[in-house]
């Protein structure tokens, strides 16, 4: 649903295919680990899902426009990550950015089991790159999102 699984299955196959030791490794000053790039789509998750639920209790019903959220990969477009979704050394393994990982999704998919596709794209949040998008946009974004940083992990590792 949405493709969440199958960008996660990518970007988990290639997190296994890194020792523990390389990704805790910095690629230099004011970069990201790999293992603070996965806490990174731990955190986003965890305030996608919370925005959703919020949009959903208070949000006043309105629709906005589908928005090129495919584009979220084109890495030359650099948005700065809110405060609130900047890692802080919470992983220390890639097994425990796993597990991070798996707590995450599963509150997504109980939330988007639990409503039915007309709430979803009648409720609306902005996206500090696309605007206001509506749940079901915001739902597919996390999949783009985590692809976007699929690629960063694959250039931390080559700059090791």
């Amino acid at each position: 649903m949405y493709g969440l699984d199958e960008k996660r299955k990518q970007l988990l196959e290639y997190a296994h295919s890194i020792s523990d030791e390389k990704a805790a490794r910095k690629p230099g000053e004011g970069k990201w680990s790999v293992l603070e790039i996965l806490e990174h789509l731990y955190l986003m998750e965890q305030l996608v899902v919370y925005q959703i639920k919020q949009a959903i209790k208070q949000g006043d019903i309105q629709q906005t426009s589908e928005k090129p959220i495919h584009r979220t990969t084109e890495r030359h477009y650099k948005v700065e990550a809110p405060e609130s979704v900047r890692p802080e050394g919470t992983f220390q393994t890639i097994a425990e950015a796993e597990d991070g990982l798996k707590k995450t999704r599963e509150a997504t998919l109980f939330l988007i089991h639990n409503k039915d596709e007309e709430t979803l794209k009648n409720r609306v949040f902005p996206h500090p790159a696309f605007g206001d998008m509506d749940l079901t946009q915001w739902i597919e974004f996390i999949g783009w999102h985590e692809l976007r940083h699929l690629d960063q992990m694959k250039e931390t590792v080559e700059a090791l």
